[in-house]
């Protein structure tokens, strides 16, 4: 269990690492996306962040997982940009920064029965703490492979959140 926790920290780790260098090459007066720059990517992804925090601490003492993003993944997406909007992109950043060491702390202090004890995720799945950071890190490589993209052609703007 140790070995796979250790392992989910390194993922998590080695995918944030491309993710701020595309950041922090990509400028910050651009679309990446159809309306998104790269702060609210940032701000999308801190958000996303805070939920799994939240999840893994309430997991960690046995409590029920409330409904974060019942509303649907769209309207979470934008509740997290919107409610960091008034932040600078400096803010947002140390943001992003400080809440992946606060998802590290949350994870590092799981105790070991919660972590292969299944959980509701904040979308309602169900599932293990490990198929939940496999999601984000998922999610990480996506964002980080389609600033990536649009770096090479600034012209294009493809995807979605």
């Amino acid at each position: 269990m140790f070995a796979q926790r250790a392992f989910l920290i390194e993922r998590l780790n080695s995918t944030r690492k491309p993710l701020e260098e595309v950041i922090g090459q990509a400028p910050i007066d651009k679309d990446v996306y159809n309306n998104w720059k790269i702060k609210q990517i940032v701000d999308h992804i801190t958000g996303w962040d805070d939920v799994i925090i939240e999840a893994l601490t309430t997991h960690a003492k046995g409590q029920p997982i409330k409904p974060t993003v019942s509303r649907g993944i769209n309207a979470y997406n934008a509740e997290t940009t919107t409610s960091r909007q008034s932040l600078n992109f400096e803010r947002s950043r140390k943001e992003f920064q400080s809440t992946r060491q606060a998802l590290i702390q949350a994870l590092n202090d799981l105790p070991d029965e919660k972590f292969n004890q299944p959980l509701i995720f904040p979308w309602s799945e169900v599932g293990t703490v490990a198929y939940l950071i496999e999601i984000f890190i998922e999610h990480e490589e996506y964002h980080c492979n389609h600033i990536r993209a649009w770096l090479q052609n600034p012209d294009e703007i493809i995807g979605e959140h």
